[in-house]
């Protein structure tokens, strides 16, 4: 079940980053975060406050989240997408996650989908994300459920974090 998240999910939430963070460390970096860094327990907060963070949660364990606002970062205005969609025109996936013991279950396309429909209720034109070039199983995702690749750079993550280059992602509805 996805459903928007509450603050008593914020902690649980945080352990889910931490979680990717730690297998990232003991296996493959495909992301670029940084434990203590991006993401946090106050990226959950502010998820929460803003009521843009959605968990995917079976038998009381939440397996995954993702932040999905039209705040497209300063680094999509230089990118030339596939549709003008203006202002808050655009559905935008901020730091998905799924819990790395879940990882190719189906828990990322339930939140595409999930993501395709809340778009269409806002009448969005778009969702538009950024990944990194290695992350792989996100670029999989996002390919396989009718994402292109509008342009790749590096950016700057969060303010904070320099990283290699990103796919800039989008889906037109």
């Amino acid at each position: 079940m996805i459903r928007k998240a509450t603050s008593q999910d914020i902690l649980a939430v945080a352990e889910l980053y931490n979680k990717v963070i730690d297998y990232e460390d003991s296996h493959i970096k495909y992301t670029s975060w940084q434990k203590g860094i991006y993401p946090t327990a106050d990226t959950a907060r502010l998820g929460v406050k803003n009521g843009s963070l959605y968990v995917y949660e079976e038998n009381g364990a939440i397996l995954a989240s993702v932040i999905l606002d039209t705040h497209q970062p300063p680094e999509y205005r230089n990118v030339s997408w596939g549709v003008d969609a203006g202002v808050g025109g655009a559905l935008v996936i901020h730091t998905l996650c799924v819990d790395p013991r879940r990882s190719g279950g189906g828990v990322g396309s339930a939140i595409v989908d999930f993501a395709k429909t809340l778009a269409k209720e806002k009448g969005c034109r778009a969702i538009r994300l950024n990944t990194t070039t290695r992350n792989l199983h996100a670029t999989h995702l996002y390919k396989k459920n009718g994402f292109t690749t509008a342009a790749t750079k590096k950016i700057l993550l969060n303010g904070q974090i320099h990283c290699n280059e990103h796919y800039f992602m989008e889906f037109v509805l």
